[in-house]
Formats: C-alpha cells, sequence, structure tokens
C-alpha cells in the first residue's frame, strides 16, 4: 500500500495502542487557533457553496451542492481518498459511512469494490448517486439514506468500513452542521464503533480519519471498549491541523 510521507507525528503507533504525545506550543496554538478559523471561514464557504460545483479530488472531477459536505474544502476528504485510492480493493465489500458526495465510494468501486455508501442527509445520497453515475460505477455502488448503520440490518458483513466522522464534540443544532460536529461527548463517533463491528467481517479493516482538533485519547477509549485494535497510524500535517488514518480490526480476544 503506497501512501504519501508524513510528518513528524503527535501519536505513534505500539503495540497496537495510540500513545498520545505532549502537545507542543505548536500544537497548542494550532489546536486554539483551528476552531477560530473554521468558525470565521465557514460562513465564507456556506456562501460560496450556494451555487452547484464541481470539485476537483486527485485524478476525479465531483457534483457539489450546497446542502452536502463539500470535500474539496475540507483537506480530510482529500487525503482518506488518497489513501482509498491505494488500497487493494478489488472484490471487497466496502461501506462508505457518511459518503457525503461520494468520493470515498466512488474512488473504492472504480478499484473494483462492491460498495454500499450511505448518508443521514437525503440531499448527500441524491448527489452521491449522481456522481456514481458519472463515473460509470452505479453498478458497483448502491447509495442509501441511513442514520448511521440503522438501514443495513440485513446487508452481509464488509470487508472494510471507511468513515470521515464529524470532529467536534459539541451537538448538531441544525443539518448543516452534521458533518461537523459529532455530538456531545463523540457520541456519534461511539455510535458508530459500537455498531460497526456487527457488520465488520471477521478479517475486515475499519478506515477511520481523525483529527488533532479532536480529544485522540477519548477516542483511542472508546476504540479500546469496542474491542478493536488499531492495526495501522498514518500520520499528515496540513497547515494548521494534523490528520490520522488509522485502521481498526477485531482484538485477538474478541469473539467473533
Amino acid at each position: 500500500m503506497r501512501h504519501e510521507s508524513y510528518d513528524t507525528p503527535v501519536v505513534q503507533l505500539v503495540q497496537g495502542a495510540l500513545l498520545v504525545a505532549p502537545m507542543t506550543l505548536l500544537m497548542k496554538m494550532r489546536r486554539k487557533i483551528r476552531p477560530l478559523l473554521f468558525r470565521v471561514l465557514h460562513p465564507l464557504m456556506l456562501y460560496w457553496n450556494r451555487q452547484p460545483r464541481r470539485t476537483q479530488i486527485g485524478d476525479l472531477a465531483f457534483h457539489t451542492d450546497s446542502a452536502v459536505f463539500h470535500p474539496g474544502q475540507h483537506f480530510s476528504s482529500k487525503l482518506l481518498a488518497a489513501c482509498v485510492a491505494n488500497l487493494n480493493l478489488n472484490g471487497c465489500r466496502v461501506l462508505d459511512m457518511g459518503t457525503g458526495s461520494g468520493v470515498i465510494g466512488v474512488t473504492a468501486a472504480l478499484q473494483g469494490a462492491q460498495v454500499v455508501a450511505v448518508d443521514i442527509n437525503p440531499e448527500a445520497a441524491r448527489l452521491a448517486a449522481s456522481n456514481a453515475l458519472d463515473h460509470s460505477v452505479s453498478a458497483s455502488m448502491r447509495v442509501m439514506c441511513s442514520d448511521l448503520f440503522a438501514a443495513l440490518a440485513n446487508t452481509p458483513e464488509f470487508d472494510w468500513i471507511i468513515f470521515n466522522p464529524p470532529f467536534f464534540p459539541r451537538a448538531a443544532e441544525q443539518a448543516s452542521e452534521i458533518a461537523f460536529n459529532a455530538g456531545n461527548d463523540y457520541e456519534v463517533i461511539q455510535r458508530f464503533l459500537q455498531q460497526a463491528k456487527k457488520l465488520l467481517a471477521p478479517s475486515g479493516k475499519i478506515l477511520l480519519i481523525l483529527s488533532s482538533d479532536m480529544d485522540l485519547a477519548r477516542v483511542q477509549s472508546m476504540i479500546e471498549r469496542c474491542q478493536l485494535q488499531i492495526v495501522c497510524n498514518e500520520i499528515k500535517s496540513h497547515l494548521f491541523e494534523i490528520f490520522h488514518l488509522v485502521q481498526l480490526q477485531w482484538t485477538v480476544t474478541s469473539s467473533q
């Protein structure tokens, strides 16, 4: 699996666990500045997104919509898509959780995967289906509207479950905040981890992208409580944010 070179990590992989390193002054400044920048720039982004546009993610172009998370304006989408493009997914069953405009699902389908893509936002589901059609992968990418796994009760197990989760630990007060706010104490991520295990194949993996904006120690605790182990942690710095591409599997002792 190919990956870009990564900058100095905030956390490192040691015996299947993330060890959160002491924060440097620069890291503390990043963590304080980032939310302030987001609050200033987010209204400007919403204004810019009023008109449907196309955005480039790697070699692929995607339609966007003002009612859907914009992948071109958030580096997490680009980084996660690049990682997925480097995975060997031919013949795999892949769940694209929180598909948004369908970037991850389309990328996986183009790798030969059979994809189920879901989003709680019906506008996102429609947009993802449209982008799948544009890239000629509709036959291998099924798009559904679902609150996490609610509509997937009778779905076979997945080899990969991929999620770009909301990063901020506060409640979403309106629909446009669902893609950014994970609920108090990361309730959305807790529910995702608890439910994902039920649809993860015994040798399957969960791929998450996490951020230095998050309480990583808290997220690690959730992972461990769900009897999942971190088998890979790739780290990349971008401007005021540090991202973690984290792969999870069943723990050796968990009953399957």
